[in-house]
């Protein structure tokens, strides 16, 4: 079943300003984007670059002023899921270099602030088991 995404930046850019957005749904081999629409206001520079791990993509903006994004795809998922509540949690030590990356804090999920909260709902699960109770919350809590 498609999913529908829709998202919109405004920004007040006093002074020319390089900025550098990420934002379109990615093309991988799990997804297939059916419809894709990306507006923009008039800029100085508009230029797409291959995003991390060649994920996708992002534009690079010059612009001044008001500037505006408006971006909305419709995408199918067909990603297969593993059994999680199966899996045993692991020692952070014993993880491979590349997870590291997703361990630390960023502004869309600053982690540190969220501890207390995930041992008050969730302190009862661990491992897999955990994920998968975290993954039924956000679907119960989100649209």
């Amino acid at each position: 079943m498609p999913i529908s995404i829709r998202a919109e930046f405004d920004f007040a850019l006093p002074e020319p300003t390089d900025v550098l957005l990420q934002f379109e749904a990615a093309a991988i081999p799990e997804q297939r984007i059916l419809e894709t629409d990306t507006q923009t206001s008039p800029s100085e520079h508009c230029q797409r670059v291959p995003s991390q791990d060649a994920i996708g993509e992002r534009m690079w903006i010059r612009a001044q002023g008001r500037f505006q994004v408006g971006y909305s795809a419709k995408v199918e998922v067909r990603r297969m899921m593993p059994d999680l509540s199966k899996l045993a949690r692991m020692q952070p030590h014993l993880l491979p270099g590349e997870a590291v990356q997703y361990l630390f804090d960023s502004r869309y999920c600053p982690g540190a602030r969220f501890s207390d909260f995930v041992a008050d709902e969730f302190g009862a699960q661990d491992g897999g088991a955990r994920i998968v109770k975290v993954c039924e919350w956000i679907n119960k809590h989100f649209s």
